[in-house]
């Protein structure tokens, strides 16, 4: 069994995401330890993944039914557009915190044998996606009771969900390092991931903003995600090719960056869990 070495050299990007494949075997036991110890207890088991979103749509559409009418400005129904925006959020939310903490949570077999800790933040983020996929059924069962369907270019979820898992991964790889080094991050990274879901258009259309608001808003890369999320799954909203071009540079881009960093001060940080 291979003793874990922090001075061993870090291979570049590529050889890293290799050697996570080359430990796909552990990675579908941490998946699988994510989706069932969690709810080893549980009635309705993973189900309960399902609530938090249902209630705070549910919530959120009591409050603003009164505002919107049941409909929006350019009068699609406000339900699934809701619900929609709050699946989106509770993915990138659940991923990130997940997948910052589980690095942090697998120091007992970090400091012991040589697992690549990459693995269990790319396993969290997987589960993250799993979940997710859980919240499209109660969105399809919305989408037809509103008369609408998920439409012919559902499948292209997929491509919005990889876009997910990258941005969550790289980013919670970012977290782990900043939840290992300062106790203070995780209440800092709490505000700034409010502050976040309230910059994106989850409960309110961007069409009632001003152009500086609007420019603000669109800047925030979730805003692309869940643009394209809404308008492939039930047609609740358009968006064009620099969205999409947005969604999927700005996911590269945070994962190939979380990946260097990570790499580079985790010799340091190691040796702190």
């Amino acid at each position: 069994m291979k003793i874990y070495d922090s001075a061993v050299k870090q291979t570049p990007v590529i050889s890293q995401i290799r050697a996570i494949y080359e430990s796909r075997d552990l990675l579908r036991l941490l998946v699988n330890r994510d989706l069932t110890v969690r709810y080893k207890r549980s009635v309705i088991g993973i189900w309960w993944s399902l609530l938090n979103p249902i209630f705070t749509t549910g919530v959120l559409f009591y409050v603003f039914n009164t505002v919107f009418k049941s409909r929006m400005p350019d009068g699609t129904s406000f339900l699934p557009y809701l619900l929609s925006g709050v699946l989106l959020m509770t993915f990138f939310n659940q991923g990130l915190t997940m997948a910052a903490d589980s690095v942090a949570g697998g120091s007992g077999i970090l400091t012991k044998v040589y697992v690549r800790p990459e693995v269990f933040a790319v396993s969290a983020t997987i589960s993250s996606a799993i979940n997710f996929c859980f919240g499209l059924v109660p969105l399809t069962v919305v989408l037809l009771i509103t008369g609408k369907h998920p439409g012919i270019k559902a499948p292209l979820v997929l491509v919005v969900m990889l876009s997910m898992v990258l941005l969550t991964t790289g980013l919670g790889l970012l977290l782990a390092i900043a939840y290992i080094n300062f106790d203070d991050s995780r209440s800092l990274i709490a505000i700034l991931l409010l502050m976040l879901q309230y910059m994106t258009p989850v409960f309110y259309p961007i069409s009632v903003l001003g152009p500086h608001t609007l420019a603000v808003i669109k800047l925030n890369p979730l805003t692309s995600y869940l643009m394209v999320f809404r308008d492939v799954y039930g047609g609740n909203g358009t968006t064009g090719w620099h969205m999409w071009a947005y969604m999927v540079a700005s996911s590269l881009t945070i994962f190939i960056l979380g990946f260097i960093v990570f790499v580079r001060k985790w010799p340091k940080v190691v040796a702190k869990i």
